[in-house]
């Protein structure tokens, strides 16, 4: 709600009442604004991943790695063009004219297992691609959730030092009463001041965390989003059974065994090497001299002797890629699966401990909260009770947040392998 103070200044008279003075500045700063206030929205967990995952320059990065394993397929799947040669000899009174019109031919199959193994490179890098989209899903996610903590913590924070103004207050009227001391709203006014410091601090946190946020996910100045909204506590955590079954559609594994394929297709392709390609040419020769002119049709086949280089160096390039990407595959399977299970049961402690906390530690200090307040009231405690009621419900607060906090990153960690495949 925007105060009239932006369209209006009240300017004290002489006569001792008030005269309205127009402001075109702040007339234009309310125009300008208006519309944004209007428009303002919350910025969920789902909407910074489509904004992230969705921005142009990081769609065309991963298009264009597509496209160029693309352009190797065509270029492998294309046949060699054919040769043309044409010949004009003139040698006295005789002239000699020859027409060439040679083709490439591939009878080993070698050009089948090229194209095969180019298909599965696009397939490797599609599976890349999958794991760089998890991977800035997963960032995105932790800055989403960090904003949202500080904005909980500023939101909590916010409540208290409300509180302990309305709490200054009461005591300042009790003391002009001369019911209490001073000391005591001297005490509180010093613990507000406290709070206050602690609120601007988590303020600059929160301002940090929302500029990564929105920097992460593409959003210039001038957006109309103005807050994060989320649960920040993690709920229905799967089955174990499941998170292992998704194991093996992971990206990142994924990619291994397209690039596995690739490794194995080479070296079947460098075995076909030992039948080279055959060089087919049909032509047409034309002889004019002072006797006779004659013309005829003329064939030509060529093919290499595969005496020296029968591919040999790319068989064993092939062979140890092969044998270096399975050990990685294995490898890297063994550490995810065993990363999982930590993960998962990692998962499930921190979400229980969560929220077995705040059933047992938040309501109970808001009710010694209560308590406390009503026994100073009742001058059955002091204002150093009545504080540490107040230190005690606003630190079980932060603690709760924490721990949901930690929880829900440890979640994250464990949806990059679970909900890799479907990212």
């Amino acid at each position: 709600i925007l105060s009239m103070e932006l369209l209006q200044s009240r300017v004290h008279n002489g006569a001792g009442g008030f005269r309205i003075k127009s402001s075109r500045k702040w007339f234009g700063v309310l125009l300008f604004t208006l519309p944004l206030l209007c428009n303002a929205e919350p910025l969920t967990e789902t909407k910074s991943l489509q904004l992230g995952l969705n921005q142009t320059d990081f769609v065309n990065l991963l298009e264009s790695r597509v496209d160029t394993a693309r352009g190797t397929l065509e270029t492998v799947k294309t046949w060699a063009n054919p040769e043309f040669e044409y010949t004009h000899e003139e040698l006295g009174e005789e002239t000699e004219t020859n027409i060439w019109l040679r083709q490439r031919f591939d009878v080993s199959g070698r050009r089948g297992y090229s194209r095969d193994a180019a298909q599965a490179n696009i397939n490797a890098i599609q599976s890349g691609n999958d794991n760089e989209r998890v991977k800035r899903s997963v960032t995105i996610r932790m800055h989403f959730f960090q904003a949202l903590y500080y904005q909980q913590q500023r939101q909590l924070l916010e409540h208290w030092v409300k509180k302990y103004i309305k709490v200054e207050g009461a005591m300042r009227k009790r003391e002009e009463a001369g019911d209490v001391s001073g000391y005591h709203r001297l005490r509180i006014s010093r613990e507000k001041i406290s709070i206050l410091a602690q609120q601007r601090h988590i303020q600059a946190s929160y301002r940090a965390a929302w500029q990564n946020l929105l920097g992460m996910i593409g959003v210039k100045e001038g957006h109309t989003f103005d807050s994060v909204k989320g649960e920040m506590a993690p709920i229905d955590l799967p089955p174990i059974s499941t998170v292992m079954e998704g194991l093996s559609q992971q990206p990142e594994l994924l990619q291994l065994q397209h690039q596995a394929d690739v490794a194995r297709l080479a070296i079947r392709a460098a075995d076909r090497s030992k039948m080279p390609e055959i060089t087919l040419g049909i032509g047409h020769k034309s002889f004019d001299g002072p006797i006779a002119v004659e013309s005829g049709l003329m064939l030509t086949a060529s093919i290499p002797v595969p005496l020296l280089d029968r591919k040999q160096g790319a068989r064993l390039t092939a062979s140890s890629k092969a044998r270096r990407v399975e050990s990685e595959y294995q490898l890297l399977l063994n550490q995810l699966t065993a990363e999982v299970r930590g993960l998962w049961h990692q998962a499930s402690q921190l979400v229980e401990n969560a929220q077995l906390f705040r059933e047992q530690s938040v309501d109970a200090s808001f009710k010694l909260v209560r308590i406390a307040e009503t026994s100073y009231e009742s001058n059955e405690i002091g204002v150093l009770e009545l504080i540490d009621a107040y230190h005690s419900a606003l630190e079980a607060e932060m603690m709760a947040l924490q721990l949901s906090l930690e929880a829900r990153l440890v979640r994250i960690k464990l949806d990059k392998v679970y909900k890799g495949a479907s990212l």
